[in-house]
């Protein structure tokens, strides 16, 4: 069995930030038996699975393009192999993580990066009349059937620890009534995404579930202008909890996922300061080409540390701006807005030239030590740009 690759143990980790889901081109369904439909018939739900995660979006299988390629879903698969899941034989699938990109493109759906926001949960449970906060070493059944329906979404979360820290700075009381103060500075040391709040009812043979997300900091519950986004579920455990996590997992990738399909019209600039080696800039570039929300990145100009990029989008500065904020190694700086309609030149992949002067020797391929400092230039701004640019700092150690 594969397991859940996002899983955060946070007794030796914290702080957190954003995490790095691994498991998101992955599916293991159930294989009743070897009969060549059935076996295709569960590759069209593990596609489908790989789908819902990657896009974020639960109806994607109505989309035409991608109900056309669910007829031919082998043509995606790129590892396959059998497993046993207690005792039910399952098939195991890896998919092809650039043909479902280019899938997602062709059918102007949206598009969600293994870069997700870490979301804290606080779970209570009431039975019996008794109520428990579920720490993350409580160990009960409700803990694999959260972890369950947070994988089917590409979710990843923690369980507080349950350490003398949180027992003191919160009660059961604090999580039924939903008060923000005590539950926010709680938080507050997980340093999430996001905050999920859940109380748990069961019946006979029933379970209800009431929530609260706070999509955003701690510090962010504690704003008034700031709603939770709340639900109710009712039925099985892992009915009720699939249900609350199908409506975060909603709600997160309308703010983070990014629209596919075509290239934003206009661009901007941003310019990334302590950029110092060569392969310091390398690894900056690659980070930007890879973002989802990037159509392209061509390196304009250089100064002391600093590398100006001019930037062309497939979504919009908002959502380029929330993807960024979920790498560690690159932070924003106050200063000011992105400046839009920048003058691109065309340069080739990873090169660095300056739009006002001509002839400068600056890294323009991988040759040499990757480990010697970038040239140090002074560059006046490329034609085209202002001094309004998007201002960030990079962190190779982060």
């Amino acid at each position: 069995m594969w397991r859940v690759a996002f899983f955060l143990v946070a007794l030796m980790t914290m702080p957190l930030q954003a995490a790095t889901v691994n498991t998101l081109y992955q599916a293991q369904v159930p294989l009743p038996d070897s009969d060549r439909q059935t076996e295709q018939t569960a590759r069209v739900a593990a596609l489908q699975q790989v789908l819902v995660k990657v896009s974020g979006q639960r109806d994607i299988a109505g989309n035409e393009v991608i109900q056309k390629a669910l007829e031919n879903s082998s043509a995606y698969v790129s590892q396959l192999g059998y497993g046993n899941e207690q005792g039910q034989p399952v098939l195991e699938i890896s998919f092809d993580s650039e043909k479902i990109r280019t899938l997602l493109t062709q059918a102007n759906a949206t598009f969600w990066s293994e870069q997700r926001p870490t979301v804290l949960v606080w779970l209570v449970e009431e039975a019996n009349r008794d109520r428990a906060i579920v720490w993350d070493q409580t160990g009960n059944r409700l803990q694999g059937q959260l972890n369950q329906a947070a994988a089917q979404r590409g979710i990843p979360f923690l369980l507080p620890i349950g350490d003398f820290q949180d027992v003191t700075a919160i009660s059961v009381p604090d999580l039924w009534g939903g008060f923000s103060q005590p539950i926010a500075n709680a938080s507050t040391r997980y340093q999430p995404d996001a905050v999920l709040i859940a109380r748990v009812q069961r019946g006979s043979g029933s379970m209800q579930v009431a929530w609260q997300l706070f999509p955003g900091s701690p510090a962010a519950m504690l704003d008034g202008d700031s709603a939770p986004v709340e639900g109710r579920h009712s039925g099985d455990g892992a009915a009720a909890l699939t249900a609350m996590m199908d409506q975060v997992a909603d709600n997160l990738a309308a703010r983070y996922a990014v629209q596919l399909g075509g290239v934003a019209d206009g661009g901007f600039a941003i310019d990334v300061a302590n950029v110092r080696r060569v392969e310091d800039f390398f690894q900056l570039e690659k980070l930007l080409k890879d973002l989802s929300s990037v159509a392209s990145v061509n390196a304009s100009h250089l100064q002391g540390d600093k590398v100006r990029f001019a930037i062309r989008l497939l979504s919009n500065e908002q959502a380029f701006a929330r993807e960024l904020s979920m790498e560690p190694k690159i932070q924003a700086q106050p200063v000011s807005s992105l400046v839009r309609d920048v003058t691109f030149e065309q340069h080739s992949a990873g090169e660095i030239t300056s739009a006002s002067q001509e002839g400068m020797i600056v890294p323009t391929s991988r040759e040499g030590s990757a480990s010697e400092p970038l040239p140090q230039l002074d560059v006046s701004a490329p034609q085209g740009a202002t001094s309004n640019v998007g201002q960030y700092y990079w962190n190779p150690n982060a």
